[in-house]
């Protein structure tokens, strides 16, 4: 069975000890009703919108129930427990799940942003990263002759010394040999993404 929500609106300054968010549920393509939270550590709420959309909830609720119960690992002092999995948890993982890909996305551009003119290194889809910045892009300081060794030196002396364990190079834009030539290996890095030059189309000339 397929469970989505649509036309999510999430608003973190409601947010207290659950999710604030109103969203459109829908359940097996077809727009079944509506999903809710008020954001005060209640539970999320879901309705029909007619009478085909009662019918969809009930039997989004008998799949649920049919499912793996939810299992919460032991954390903050507290020992490991399982939930019975139902469509309020169901409809609470969607929701976690789409706020987790807005995280990423903005983790992402940061990245993305930051590597142009630096080298960015820190633990994969944290909010915190630290820089090692140059005057120029990278792309134009590779350029130059002595543009890798200027980036290689700059991982040796800035980068490797305080990097933490578990903490990567973030760039996806710094040639693979730069940073093999520099100690890192593989796991320590992004794998850099490859440039594929464009196919140049030969003019046809006269036939002598």
């Amino acid at each position: 069975m397929k469970i989505e929500l649509k036309n999510i609106k999430h608003s973190p300054s409601l947010s207290e000890e659950t999710e604030a968010f109103t969203a459109n549920l829908y359940i097996n393509d077809v727009h079944a009703g509506y999903a809710k939270n008020n954001g005060h550590g209640g539970s999320t709420d879901y309705y029909h919108a007619d009478e085909k959309g009662r019918d969809l909830i009930h039997e989004a609720e008998e799949h649920c129930l049919s499912l793996p119960d939810k299992q919460y690992p032991a954390a903050y002092g507290m020992d490991a427990y399982s939930l019975k999995m139902n469509l309020e948890h169901f409809i609470d993982d969607l929701l976690s799940s789409h706020l987790q890909e807005k995280e990423n996305k903005k983790f992402d551009n940061k990245i993305n942003k930051a590597m142009i003119n630096g080298i960015v290194y820190g633990l994969p889809n944290d909010s915190s990263v630290s820089i090692v910045a140059f005057k120029i892009p990278l792309s134009q300081l590779l350029t130059l002759p002595v543009g890798p060794d200027s980036i290689k030196n700059a991982i040796i002396k800035n980068v490797l010394p305080d990097i933490k364990p578990g903490e990567i190079i973030l760039n996806t834009n710094i040639p693979e040999q730069i940073l093999k030539d520099a100690g890192l290996k593989e796991g320590q890095y992004m794998v850099p993404q490859k440039t594929v030059a464009p196919k140049q189309t030969q003019k046809k000339g006269k036939s002598l």
